[in-house]
């Protein structure tokens, strides 16, 4: 017996819906959505402004940590002219390919935190973050407005020393399915 929907495929509704799947427009290109939705690198990757840490994240070999087997990652990231304005020597940490890897890994993992911190989240902590650079901490003043400013510190001696400048957030808060990046208007390299 025929059913009555193969009797509509084969009387005409079969040629007008394969004609819809021919006019089916794909996704017009465009900045990726920022919800969660999207893993962190890709989205690093996908930004204008953020060009210069994402090849220095790839190149210290951290790229690797920030997947959803290793838990969710928060990155305070310098925009690129942040770190274009930085002193050749400091500048070169993080451009330079044949830069002293152990200095770049310290000056990445030293802006990259785990766990999902939203600057809400960081406000609850007191604002301290430990980072993944042994003995560094971001301080972070003013969460959650708009306000928020951010400092590197450093611990020594069971004591923590803020030091270098301050940094103000350029966009906080930007949501990947395996954490948070946090773009910042000043680039924060540890002194040493």
């Amino acid at each position: 017996m025929i059913s009555r929907r193969s009797m509509m495929l084969a009387g005409g509704a079969l040629p007008l819906l394969l004609a819809a799947c021919d006019t089916i427009v794909p996704r017009a290109s465009g900045p990726l959505p920022e919800d969660g939705t999207i893993d962190v690198m890709s989205l690093l990757s996908a930004r204008p402004d953020t060009k210069i840490f994402t090849d220095a994240l790839k190149r210290s070999g951290l790229a690797e940590r920030i997947t959803l087997a290793n838990g969710p990652a928060t990155l305070f990231v310098p925009n690129d002219t942040t770190i274009e304005a930085l002193p050749p020597a400091s500048r070169a940490i993080l451009t330079d390919p044949k830069a002293d890897q152990a200095k770049l890994r310290e000056a990445v993992g030293s802006l990259i935190a785990s766990g999902q911190l939203r600057l809400e989240s960081i406000a609850v902590r007191n604002g301290q973050i430990n980072t993944w650079a042994p003995g560094h901490q971001l301080r972070v003043t003013g969460a959650p407005a708009p306000t928020a400013k951010i400092q590197r510190a450093v611990l020594a001696n069971g004591r923590t020393t803020v030091t270098g400048p301050v940094a103000g957030f350029a966009r906080a808060d930007i949501l990947g399915n395996n954490g948070v990046i946090h773009i910042l208007d000043t680039a924060l390299l540890p002194t040493s």
